[in-house]
């Protein structure tokens, strides 16, 4: 029988009641991508003591991957025959060292000859070190290196030798060079997931890639300023690219021709994030998002996205679930409503602004077809427009948001935010699957009805983060007394 430790975490209460079953909606199905479930069942598996988790190894190839990378956790560095046995039994596949500054890698490379994946995070990693490993497992095909400064261009060079790769993700590497990227896009031909996060790419341009066909079906640049040229080589030999992130890469420019190489892009795209990418031009972002028809997530926070853009998001929202216009100054309340009124399928929105957007999206005439929301974030919406009645304004957010009877997550706020029972507070109180609502900059303290509310609404809360400025300390503990599961911000 599995036997639950509290080595990783606090043990928490299991004495929640078991949610009760709703019509079926697109949104409930299962997650598609093994990685993802295996993800979520790492973070389940990790909790368990090393008895536990030999059983789990048996079970079936996620909980065995999800198991090995924890049972890697607990290796003990400095006893080899603890290593081997752990080894022997389940690592001959799959290695992840996580803040292990004392693994010995050379006693890997000695010993491990099997491995299909290898992640090393925050180890102590060096060109030769590496190399040997790979040497005695030319076989890997996921490599992941995070935030493992002493590699060199030198390493990158010993990857190009894994010609069965698939996966690759390097975090956090400040040695990166044109050969070595274009070697390891030419060398490694299988690669279907392509991550380079905060690498400095800003003198790559990648034209040595040539026309090298590639099999890129994930592509995240993320922090790593890749140069025009860099971007536009790789889309363009990259036809079959499902998800695209370019996130935070704040000063670099790219044009229309950058992110549109050739004529038939992103046909199957299903993921897009831009995400911070203020350099690139409405007019490249609507091109974009034209020829991206089937979006299922889209992500254009403080991106120059207007109308026109949501118009083009509207017209292909047959799939979209996840949304987020967060911090986008271009577009309105009349673009944000007419987007809201065709995206039925929509669980995760994301609509804060600086004042942009007002009460105006609340009104009763503006149909929010997305009654399936999950989560709900609408921080800085101006409560003082229009007609500078905020009352008013405020009941009218109320009665929207009561229609979202699947919310489970909700976070409001702004400088002329108030929660009052006199607006229609109240009218919240059919969330009652909410579990997580956080309040922001709110223009006044919560009263004492207000406060004695919140303390009985929403039986499934689990977590309430208030400003302290706005909940003083001795309501905190009556919070904590009254309600002492509640994880309190």
């Amino acid at each position: 029988m599995l036997q639950m430790t509290n080595r990783h975490h606090p043990s928490t209460s299991t004495s929640d009641k078991a949610k009760p079953q709703t019509e079926w909606h697109p949104s409930q199905q299962a997650p598609k991508s093994p990685l993802a479930i295996e993800e979520v069942l790492y973070e389940i598996v990790s909790r368990l003591d090393r008895a536990s988790l030999h059983s789990c190894v048996s079970v079936n190839r996620v909980f065995y991957r999800a198991a090995v990378r924890a049972l890697w956790t607990i290796v003990q560095w400095n006893s080899a025959p603890s290593f081997c046995s752990e080894m022997l039994r389940y690592g001959h596949n799959a290695i992840e060292l996580q803040d292990n500054f004392d693994a010995d890698l050379d006693l890997i490379a000695k010993e491990c000859h099997r491995l299909r994946e290898l992640r090393l995070v925050w180890t102590q990693a060096t060109d030769l070190k590496l190399h040997n490993i790979l040497v005695a497992s030319p076989k890997i095909s996921v490599l992941y290196l995070y935030n493992c400064k002493p590699l060199t261009t030198l390493a990158l060079s010993y990857i190009q030798t894994l010609s069965g790769l698939k996966r690759l993700e390097l975090k956090n590497l400040l040695n990166v060079d044109e050969e070595s990227i274009a070697g390891i896009l030419r060398c490694c031909p299988l690669i279907e997931h392509l991550v380079l996060e905060d690498v400095r790419l800003g003198r790559v341009a990648l034209d040595s890639l040539g026309v090298t066909p590639l099999r890129i079906r994930t592509l995240a640049l993320t922090r790593s300023s890749p140069t025009a040229s860099f971007v536009r080589n790789i889309l363009r030999n990259s036809p079959m690219i499902r998800e695209l992130s370019l996130a935070r890469n704040v000063h670099s420019a790219l044009s229309m021709e950058d992110l549109l190489p050739g004529p038939d892009m992103y046909g199957s795209m299903v993921s897009l994030n831009l995400e911070s990418c203020k350099s690139i031009p409405s007019e490249a972002l609507l091109a974009v998002l034209k020829l991206c028809t089937g979006l299922g997530r889209i992500n254009l926070c403080g991106t120059w996205v207007g109308d026109d853009g949501l118009e083009v998001i509207a017209s292909n929202s047959q799939r979209l679930t996840s949304l987020n216009l967060s911090w986008c100054a271009q577009i309105s309340d009349a673009g944000l409503c007419r987007l809201l009124a065709v995206t039925p399928h929509l669980v995760f929105l994301d609509i804060s602004s600086h004042g942009v957007l007002t009460a105006e999206i609340f009104r009763p005439d503006q149909v929010w077809a997305c009654s399936r929301l999950e989560t709900l974030i609408m921080i800085g919406i101006d409560m003082m427009r229009p007609g500078g009645q905020v009352q008013l304004n405020h009941s009218m957010m109320y009665d929207q948001l009561s229609q979202l009877l699947f919310l489970q997550d909700l976070a409001i706020g702004g400088p002329h935010q108030d929660l009052q029972l006199g607006a229609g507070l109240d009218k919240m109180g059919r969330l009652v699957n909410l579990e997580s609502f956080r309040i922001n900059h709110l223009q006044t303290a919560l009263g004492e009805d207000e406060i004695r509310w919140l303390v009985e609404a929403w039986p499934k809360l689990k977590r309430l983060k208030v400003e302290l400025a706005s909940l003083s300390e001795p309501w905190r503990r009556y919070f904590r007394r009254r309600r002492p599961h509640l994880v309190l911000g």
